[in-house]
């Protein structure tokens, strides 16, 4: 994995999503920059609501950071651009 710099800001937000935070809670452009990473993506549940959840790129980073927990959270599947 290459190296990934986040903001604090960033970081925190990937740790909401792995937490199960709510879309909507969440800073947009903190989101937009984790999917511009490949950390998080988002689950569109009808045409009102989506959800961020976090790629195995994003479980991986957070695994190394030292900030995974064992719960049995569904990742997102990563696909290959």
């Amino acid at each position: 994995m290459e190296s990934t710099v986040l903001s604090p800001h960033e970081f925190a937000v990937l740790l909401l999503v792995n937490d199960g935070a709510e879309s909507n809670e969440l800073d947009r452009a903190d989101v937009e920059a984790l999917i511009e990473r490949q950390l998080v993506t988002l689950e569109h549940r009808g045409p009102d609501r989506c959800y961020a959840r976090v790629t195995l790129q994003g479980y991986v980073f957070l695994k190394a950071s030292g900030h995974v927990r064992a719960s049995g959270r569904r990742l997102a599947t990563a696909t290959a651009h």
